[in-house]
């Protein structure tokens, strides 16, 4: 009866001290939470890394320690690292499936982070914010895919709970072609370069320039991109008075980084075309039209023919752009200017 006794108190005993564990990992959990919520990170990661040493399988406590770590570029590999063992230890956990597939991508990975995402398993009793994690990696790792209509019909059923949530299903409305749902959501989102180039191309679409040139002027470093450029130049063409000399200026170097784009070339060419360059505007706005071009290449197309006196090219080209856009006074007009001097094909 004795030995009986020994052994179950033993038995309790270890029990106890393993509640006792988990319960101090939690504890130190918790108050690395506090910490950072108050701005104080390097005791919030001591906390992290408490509740980790206490409880070695705890993703939530680990994960945090691995964002703050990787907030500082010198600790970043140590982040890496703990997150590889991480994801080795546990792939299927949704809270790790949808921090490791945000990082790939991050990092541009996308491949690998679409398997980090499809590795991870929801289950009935994972918190909402797990669910919310897990559902917005998976619409992030379809955007990064390209597969818009798909992401499209899975962000319809997503209620975007934070900044970051917002953009992300921002610039996925303005890529569907759903304006007004991407003008909604990208309000609530923190400034950063990505919102204040969605504000601009939302501004330029509805033909606010000066809205659109002061969301661009925000954007420096990388973030000028050849499109941004393009922007900018078409912004200076569309100010009172227009700058030229900086439409120029901006058009040329995005055409110069890249002159596949067919943006970049068609600002280029309206350039070219405000700055008396017709014969250059015409062939760098005919390229574009074996591209499946808009009412408005085709009607800057017509302008530079029309400045080059070829009457007939400038017709057809008329016709087309009113074709695409039915309802846009300057093409139709033009197009029926030539129609009465019997140039209309």
């Amino acid at each position: 009866m004795k030995k009986f006794r020994r052994k179950f108190a033993l038995c309790a005993l270890i029990a106890s001290s393993s509640g006792c564990t988990s319960s101090r990992a939690m504890e130190a959990w918790r108050d690395g939470w506090v910490q950072e919520q108050k701005g104080a990170t390097t005791p919030a990661l001591r906390k992290y890394v408490d509740a980790t040493s206490r409880l070695g399988k705890y993703p939530g406590a680990m994960l945090n320690r691995i964002r703050l770590l990787a907030a500082v570029p010198e600790r970043r590999g140590e982040a890496q690292e703990l997150l590889d063992k991480l994801v080795k230890s546990d792939p299927t956990d949704p809270r790790v499936a949808s921090f490791s597939a945000m990082w790939a991508l991050s990092q541009g990975e996308v491949p690998l982070a679409r398997n980090r995402v499809n590795a991870g398993v929801l289950k009935p009793d994972d918190l909402d914010d797990t669910v919310a994690a897990m559902r917005q990696a998976e619409l992030a790792v379809l955007m990064a895919e390209k597969q818009w209509e798909a992401a499209w019909q899975r962000a319809k059923d997503l209620a975007p709970s934070t900044p970051q949530d917002s953009l992300r299903v921002a610039t996925l409305a303005w890529n569907v072609g759903e304006f007004g749902r991407a003008e909604q959501l990208v309000g609530p989102a923190l400034d950063c370069k990505e919102k204040w180039l969605l504000q601009a191309l939302l501004a330029a679409r509805a033909g606010q320039w000066r809205d659109a040139g002061q969301r661009l002027a925000q954007l420096e470093g990388d973030a000028v991109t050849p499109l941004v450029q393009a922007l900018r130049a078409e912004a200076a063409l569309h100010a009172e008075p227009p700058d030229l000399a900086v439409a120029l200026r901006d058009a040329a170097e995005a055409a110069r980084r890249d002159p596949a784009d067919a943006l970049v070339t068609e600002v280029w060419g309206t350039a070219q075309l405000v700055a008396k360059q017709p014969g250059l505007a015409r062939d760098l706005l005919a390229s574009l039209t074996v591209r499946g071009a808009g009412w408005s290449t085709w009607y800057n197309l017509g302008l530079a023919q029309l400045r080059l006196g070829d009457l007939p090219a400038a017709a057809q080209a008329f016709t087309i752009a009113a074709q695409r856009c039915p309802t846009c006074a300057s093409p139709v007009k033009n197009r029926d200017v030539l129609a009465k001097l019997g140039l209309t094909q």
